[in-house]
């Protein structure tokens, strides 16, 4: 009878007719407050670092285009 039940099961399981639970997904785990001020804190040191290298490549005027010379409205 054993053999029959799994024999049975095992084909209704293939065409689809039965099916098993799976296992539930894990839970992620929950972010503190001293880790995302540490990711914090390391994401800024390394915009501060690519600032300081876009000052070396291109100085302290940045990229910007040159605007002129300056010009007072009004007068």
């Amino acid at each position: 009878m054993a053999i029959f039940r799994k024999l049975t099961s095992g084909i209704f399981k293939a065409i689809g007719l039965v099916s098993t639970p799976g296992k539930a997904p894990k839970a992620l785990p929950t972010v503190t407050r001293d880790e995302a001020a540490a990711q914090v804190a390391v994401n800024d040191e390394l915009l501060r670092r690519k600032g300081g290298a876009a000052d070396m490549l291109t100085g302290t005027g940045g990229a910007e285009a040159a605007a002129g010379a300056k010009t007072t409205l009004g007068s």
